[in-house]
């Protein structure tokens, strides 16, 4: 009986070691490529440290303040059309203004 176990011990072992023999020694086609894979993953996600890190940098999208700024500035345009327009009134009401003191003066002479 003893000689069985001993026996199919000797047999597992020897499986064992066949086993872990053959496993030692990689393809040196598949250790290339996997060298090649870990270069290029490592090249990769340099890569995308830098693309994360320029994104970061990047100012925030202005677009919507600068649409409320453009409207800001059409209603000053608008503002000031019409103000130019109120001045031109007071203007010409001021050089009336101006025109009737002086007829007023000439009729009306201080002694």
């Amino acid at each position: 009986m003893k000689s069985e176990i001993t026996l199919g011990a000797r047999c597992v072992a020897a499986l064992a070691i066949c086993v872990a023999m053959s496993s030692c020694g990689d393809d040196p086609e598949l250790v290339r490529k996997r060298d090649e894979q870990r270069a290029e993953i490592t090249k990769l996600n340099n890569q995308l440290e830098l693309l994360q890190e320029k994104m970061e940098q990047i100012p925030p999208n202005r677009g919507p303040k600068i649409e409320e700024l453009k409207v800001q500035a059409e209603e000053n345009r608008t503002q000031i059309a019409a103000l130019e327009a109120e001045i031109e009134g007071l203007e010409k009401q001021k050089s009336d203004v101006e025109k009737q003191h002086a007829a007023y003066r000439r009729k009306y002479v201080a002694k």
